[in-house]
């Protein structure tokens, strides 16, 4: 009987040690979240009437259902948003939270609360939070995108055709603080065939535009030159498929209405930029307007925009140096 009881022991053991290994199998780990920023450079800031940059690295054995992010001041009243992403993240395992969140220009300035949570589709759920913070402030540059197009408006080489003819499109334009930083608009998403108009503009303290002063006349262009630095551009020259990067300043008159002669004579207060689809993907670039030593600026050709040694190349100080994001991608993809 004993030799019985025993053996029926055994047996509810081995049944019981079964089950609890299947209950673990079952088991799936909630989700994890690593990685987070909130605002360029991971600066927990950003500025009413611009975007906010989040990013972070998303693992869920249970597949992502979606993804909500939460923003509410810390007291008092003030902006709120609450949006649930599923786009690019439902139904995947591993995902990069990469989002650029809208501030209403008339957002309140102040401490406010980020909250992010990732539901997996068997109810597991991950929280990550982050302190952020909201600012007004007025700009001190600004740089304008503006899509060109026509018949005959088309990138050869170095430099473009059919630029007098263009048609102007839709514009972005991005904001920058004193200190260069975008404060607006940091994350440009540019069509990688398309031609771009680009503006520059300054701002005095009382936000009189002042761009004018690097084209006041012929003396004063001859003293600057704009750059875009940054990127590790493939140029339109250097691609086997003419599919580079081409960028061109472009001012047909001085400020004073006398006209700019050559190639070599314009500055960069406008210019005219395309990626090419050599260059697809996320480009962190700067916008520099510099002011040249005597006699150098004749020596800068059209390749030389791009150049990662212009500082040494090309003697003198820069003036502005303007930094943001460039994503080369199609519409379809975005």
């Amino acid at each position: 009987m004993k030799k019985i009881l025993s053996n029926v022991s055994v047996a509810i053991l081995l049944t019981a040690s079964i089950a609890s290994c299947h209950k673990k199998d079952d088991v799936v780990s909630q989700p994890v979240i690593t990685g987070l920023e909130v605002g360029t450079g991971n600066n927990k800031m950003a500025y009413a009437g611009s975007d906010l940059h989040i990013e972070g690295a998303i693992t869920a054995v249970g597949t992502i259902e979606n993804i909500v992010v939460e923003i509410h001041p810390e007291s008092g009243a003030g902006w709120e948003f609450s949006q649930a992403f599923t786009d690019g993240y439902s139904g995947t395992k591993n995902a990069t939270l990469h989002e650029h969140i809208d501030i209403p220009s008339g957002a309140a300035a102040g401490a406010y609360h980020l909250r992010i949570k990732v539901t997996d589709r068997l109810g597991n759920v991950a929280v990550a939070e982050s302190d952020l913070r909201i600012e007004r402030k007025s700009p001190s540059a600004a740089l304008i995108f503006t899509s060109v197009t026509g018949t005959g408006v088309e990138g050869h080489g170095d430099h473009f055709h059919g630029l007098g003819s263009a048609i102007e499109g839709l514009s972005d334009t991005i904001l920058f603080d004193e200190t260069g930083v975008a404060i607006s608009n940091a994350h440009l998403h540019l069509e990688p065939e398309s031609i771009y108009k680009i503006a520059l503009k300054t701002y005095d303290a009382s936000g009189v535009e002042t761009q004018y002063q690097y084209i006041a006349n012929a003396a004063a262009a001859a003293n600057y030159k704009a750059f875009l630095i940054g990127g590790n551009f493939i140029l339109n020259p250097n691609s086997p498929t003419h599919e580079g990067a081409i960028f061109q300043t472009r001012e047909t008159a001085y400020a004073d209405g006398t006209t700019v002669s050559g190639a070599i004579s314009t500055t960069g207060v406008t210019s005219y930029f395309l990626v090419g689809h050599a260059n697809e993907g996320e480009k962190d670039v700067t916008f520099v307007m510099r002011r040249l030593n005597a006699g150098v600026k004749p020596t800068i050709t059209r390749v030389d925009w791009n150049r990662a040694d212009y500082a040494t190349a090309f003697a003198g100080s820069n003036e502005l140096e303007l930094k943001f994001e460039i994503h080369a991608e199609e519409e379809h993809d975005h």
